[in-house]
């Protein structure tokens, strides 16, 4: 864990969860290469603008903080966090340990105050991921006005009906994972773009979670709404393309 001030000295990681800052999580795989690495860490930079934060810094400052970090790390794969704050950056690094896992979601009853930016202000959804075992479950953010289910604390949601994939688009983040399968998934499967509510879950075969720490993993149940899956083909097929996609942008 290692945190830099505006001027480069460095300083205290803060604890990131309820202070202002914008951040992003990427995949370290073993050979230390990260896919898609620049998108993530211009994501960052995306979302200080729209959380207005005061300082935003150049793209190659981030760049080289992260090659500081790693240099110095002795992490060979994992996850590794990069916080944007008011007044300095932080990046740490945990195992990936949920990677193509089955999932067992708990409802979180939850509406993201600016769903296009990844915001470490989000205390009561980030927070809350400590009362989980990561490995095998998370939240599944449930809309408390319009009982929308959009999206998971950690990934962007794929919902499998009779070979057709549902894919939510409105008042989410649409994840680097998720941006980078779509064309591959479009080739193979009818995409609608609609957000499912608790009531419709019945007539999806499977859930999938889609994102940086999971990759694509199946969700295995919603206790709470009585839903399971019926099958899981789909979702290991687009297991298959999402580790196409990542070993081809590692080549």
């Amino acid at each position: 864990m290692h945190a830099w001030t505006i001027a480069g000295e460095p300083t205290k990681h803060l604890e990131p969860w309820g202070k202002p800052g914008a951040f992003s999580t990427l995949r370290l795989f073993p050979n230390r290469t990260i896919p898609f690495r620049t998108v993530y860490l211009q994501r960052i930079l995306d979302s200080a603008k729209i959380l207005q934060q005061s300082w935003i810094p150049k793209l190659s400052l981030l760049e080289k903080r992260l090659d500081e970090y790693l240099s110095e790390s002795s992490i060979e794969e994992g996850l590794v966090r990069v916080c944007l704050f008011e007044n300095s950056i932080g990046i740490s690094d945990r195992p990936a340990i949920s990677d193509g896992k089955s999932v067992g979601g708990w409802l979180l009853q939850y509406r993201r105050p600016v769903p296009t930016a990844k915001s470490t202000q989000e205390k009561e959804l980030y927070g809350r991921l400590s009362e989980l075992d990561l490995a095998s479950e998370d939240w599944i953010i449930i809309d408390p006005n319009d009982h929308e289910i959009r999206e998971s604390a950690t990934c962007n949601l794929i919902f499998v009906k009779e070979g057709s994939l549902v894919i939510p688009e409105k008042q989410i983040l649409q994840g680097i994972v998720l941006r980078h399968l779509l064309p591959a998934l479009s080739k193979n499967y009818q995409i609608i773009r609609t957000t499912p509510k608790d009531q419709d879950l019945a007539q999806y075969d499977e859930i999938l979670l889609c994102g940086t720490g999971r990759g694509v993993a199946h969700l295995s149940a919603i206790p709470e709404l009585n839903w399971a899956p019926n099958s899981e083909g789909t979702g290991k097929k687009i297991r298959s393309i999402y580790e196409q996609v990542f070993k081809s942008s590692n080549a």
